[in-house]
């Protein structure tokens, strides 16, 4: 996922499909747009809010199955 993210390699240059992939499976992209934003362009809250929101939803996301899945894993 991180080679994939956009830090290295512009997400620009990757095939769409592949773009779209990443930015509903990874936070990464997410965080590299706002990181971006912040430090080379001064962005404040009112510009990156849309980042640290997809940031919180997929990381909420991967918490929730992280969650479940180990409450299943102790059942047993």
């Amino acid at each position: 996922m991180q080679l994939l993210s956009g830090t290295t390699t512009p997400m620009e240059s990757m095939p769409v499909w592949l773009q779209h992939v990443m930015r509903v499976i990874s936070p990464t992209p997410h965080f590299v747009a706002f990181a971006q934003a912040v430090l080379y362009r001064g962005a404040n809250l009112s510009i990156v809010w849309t980042s640290l929101c997809a940031i919180a939803a997929i990381g909420s996301i991967y918490f929730a199955v992280a969650l479940a899945t180990e409450r299943d894993r102790h059942e047993h």
